[in-house]
C-alpha cells in the first residue's frame, strides 16, 4: 500500500519546485595576517590557546583596540567627511565555544588599566569626598541656624551662605571605567558622561539586544542614544529627577558574541532594522570547531601577552588634541592619496551592488555604512601600527587601507548572511535539525511517526515536527504525502519522500 501511495503521488522530477538552500552559506575565513603587529599576534595566540575560530579572537581584539582608538582618533576620509574610530562587531557562535574566555583574554589589559588608574586617583577621591562632607556639614549647620533665626534679614544671610557653600561643593572624581557588559541605555548615557564620552559595551551573550528592545522599559525600544553613539552625534539624556546629561560626541564600541539563534528574527524587532540599528554592526559567522578540535591547545606566549598589553597601554597614554577653547577632542587621521583612491574604489563597488537586482539590493541599510566602516577600520589598524608613537603625525598608508578592505571583504560576505538569517523564518532552525537527521540516515522515505520517535527530544509534539517538515517541503527538499481517509480507525502516518536527485547523490 505504501509503495502504491508513493508511486501514485510522486510527481515527475521536473515538477519538483526549485531547491532553496537551507544550509548556512560557505563563507570566506578571516586571514589574521591583515591584523597588524602585536594585535594580530595576540589574536592568533588566543585562537590557538582556546581552540576557537580566528574570527572570534580578531573580532574581540578589534573592538578592544577600537575602544581605545575612538578616544583619541578620528578619520578624515576627505574634507568635510569624518568617521570616528569606534566599531560595532558581532561574532556569532553556538554555546561551548569558549566565547567568555576569548573576551576575558582580549579585555584583560583594559581591566588592568582601570585598576591602575583607580589606584592612582583613589587618594584624590578620598580627599575630595572628605572635603565635600565637611562643606556639606557647614552648609547644614548654617541652614539649621537660618531656620531658628527670628530675624528675617539674618536668616536670609545664613541661608544664602549655605547656598553659596553648596554651589561650591567639589565633584568627587569617578573611578575610571572604559567598558561595561550590562547597562540600560539610560545608564549608558550616564557612564558616557562620566568617562570622557567614550565607552565599550562588551558581552559574550546577546543580552544587549534585550536591553535595546526595552527589557526594563516595558518593551519600548530606546534606540536614540545608542544610534547616536555610533556616529558620535550630540545627545541629551534625561534622567528623571536628576539633572540631564549633555553629550557632545558620544562614541560607543560594541563587541558581542551571541549564539546564532539570538540573531534569528532580530529584523522583526520594532525599530531594529527600520531605524538602522542592525545595519551598523559588522558580523562574522565562523563555523563551530566543536567535535573537530585536537584538544591540544598552546598557551599564549608571555612575550605576546605582554606586547598586547603594552600596545594597548601605549594607546591609552596618548595625549588628546586640544582645540582653541582648551577642550579635548580626538586627533585627526588623514588618508594618503593612494589610500583614498583604494577606499573610493571600494565605495563605488558597494554603490553598484546596491542597484536593483544586485547582491546588496535588499541590504542597503548595511551596505550604505560599509565604506564608513572600512575607513574606521583603517583608522584602528593605523592606531595599532603606531601605538607607541603619534599616529596623527602619519597619513594612513595604502598598505593599511588594503588590510582594512581585505577584512571588510570577508565581513561583507558574513554580514549579508547574518542579515539574511535575521529575517529568516524561525522554523528554519527546526528544519535544519530534521534535515540533519535525514542526511545522517541517508533516508529516501520515512513516515512522520518514525521521524517523531527519532526526534522526540527536540520536538515534544508532532505539530512542531510538522512545521519543520513544511519548511523543508516549501524549499523543495521533500514532500509530505497524506494518506487517504477512507475507513474507520486511526489513519496511517503521513509518508515523507525526499527529493530524488538528492538521494541519488547520496548513493
Amino acid at each position: 500500500m505504501t509503495a502504491d501511495l508513493l508511486k501514485s503521488a510522486a510527481p515527475p522530477p521536473e515538477d519538483w519546485p526549485e531547491l532553496v538552500p537551507l544550509d548556512v552559506p560557505n563563507l570566506p575565513r578571516l586571514d589574521l595576517s591583515h591584523l597588524p603587529d602585536w594585535a594580530g599576534d595576540y589574536a592568533r595566540a588566543i585562537a590557538a590557546d582556546t581552540e576557537t575560530p580566528p574570527e572570534l579572537a580578531a573580532g574581540m581584539v578589534l573592538v578592544v583596540c577600537a575602544t581605545v582608538a575612538a578616544r583619541y582618533l578620528r578619520v578624515m576620509v576627505k574634507p568635510g567627511y569624518f568617521e570616528p574610530c569606534n566599531l560595532w562587531i558581532v561574532v556569532a557562535l553556538p554555546p561551548g565555544n569558549r566565547k567568555s574566555a576569548v573576551q576575558s583574554a582580549a579585555t584583560a589589559p583594559l581591566l588592568a588599566w582601570e585598576r591602575d588608574q583607580t589606584t592612582i586617583v583613589e587618594p584624590e577621591i578620598k580627599r575630595i569626598a572628605s572635603e565635600r562632607k565637611t562643606l556639606e556639614a557647614r552648609a547644614k549647620e548654617k541652614r539649621n541656624k537660618a531656620a531658628k533665626e527670628k530675624d528675617n534679614d539674618k536668616a536670609a544671610v545664613l541661608a544664602q551662605e549655605a547656598a553659596d557653600i553648596e554651589a561650591e561643593l567639589p565633584e568627587i572624581p569617578r573611578e575610571p571605567q572604559i567598558w561595561t557588559s550590562d547597562a540600560t541605555p539610560e545608564r549608558l548615557g550616564a557612564l558616557l558622561a562620566e568617562h570622557g564620552e567614550c565607552m565599550a559595551w562588551l558581552s559574550s551573550e546577546g543580552g544587549v539586544f534585550d536591553l535595546l528592545q526595552g527589557r526594563y522599559s516595558n518593551g519600548i525600544p530606546n534606540l536614540d542614544l545608542i544610534l547616536k553613539t555610533h556616529s558620535g552625534d550630540a545627545e541629551r539624556v534625561d534622567r528623571g529627577s536628576r539633572p540631564p546629561v549633555f553629550l557632545k560626541s558620544p562614541r560607543l564600541s560594541i563587541g558581542l558574541s551571541p549564539q546564532p539563534d539570538v540573531l534569528r528574527g532580530l529584523a522583526a524587532k520594532p525599530g531594529f532594522r527600520g531605524r538602522g540599528l542592525l545595519g551598523r554592526f559588522l558580523y562574522l559567522l565562523p563555523p563551530s570547531p566543536l567535535g573537530f578540535r585536537p584538544l591540544e591547545s598552546n598557551p599564549v606566549p608571555e612575550s605576546v601577552r605582554e606586547a598586547y598589553a603594552a600596545g594597548l597601554h601605549a594607546m591609552l597614554d596618548w595625549e588628546p588634541d586640544i582645540n582653541e577653547y582648551g577642550e579635548e577632542h580626538p586627533h585627526l587621521l588623514r588618508l594618503s592619496h593612494e589610500a583614498y583612491t583604494e577606499w573610493h574604489e571600494f565605495q563605488r563597488a558597494i554603490e553598484t551592488q546596491m542597484q536593483p537586482g544586485r547582491e546588496m539590493e535588499h541590504f542597503t541599510d548595511w551596505a550604505g555604512k560599509a565604506p564608513g566602516a572600512a575607513a574606521r577600520l583603517a583608522g584602528v589598524l593605523h592606531g595599532i601600527q603606531h601605538a607607541h608613537g603619534a599616529p596623527w603625525a602619519t597619513d594612513i598608508s595604502t598598505e593599511t587601507m588594503t588590510d582594512a578592505l581585505e577584512i571588510m571583504a570577508v565581513i561583507s560576505r558574513h554580514s549579508l548572511a547574518a542579515l539574511d538569517m535575521m529575517g529568516a523564518d524561525p522554523s528554519i532552525a527546526s528544519a535544519r535539525v530534521v534535515w540533519d537527521w535525514i542526511k545522517r540516515g541517508r533516508q529516501d522515505r520515512f513516515t512522520v511517526r518514525e521521524a517523531f520517535n527519532a526526534l522526540r527530544g527536540t520536538f515534544p509534539r508532532v505539530a512542531m515536527l510538522r512545521e519543520a517538515l513544511e519548511a523543508l517541503e516549501e524549499r523543495g527538499y521533500l514532500e509530505v504525502i497524506e494518506p487517504p481517509r477512507d475507513g474507520p480507525g486511526r489513519p496511517a502516518s503521513p509518508m515523507v519522500r525526499v527529493r530524488p536527485e538528492i538521494t541519488r547523490a547520496w548513493r
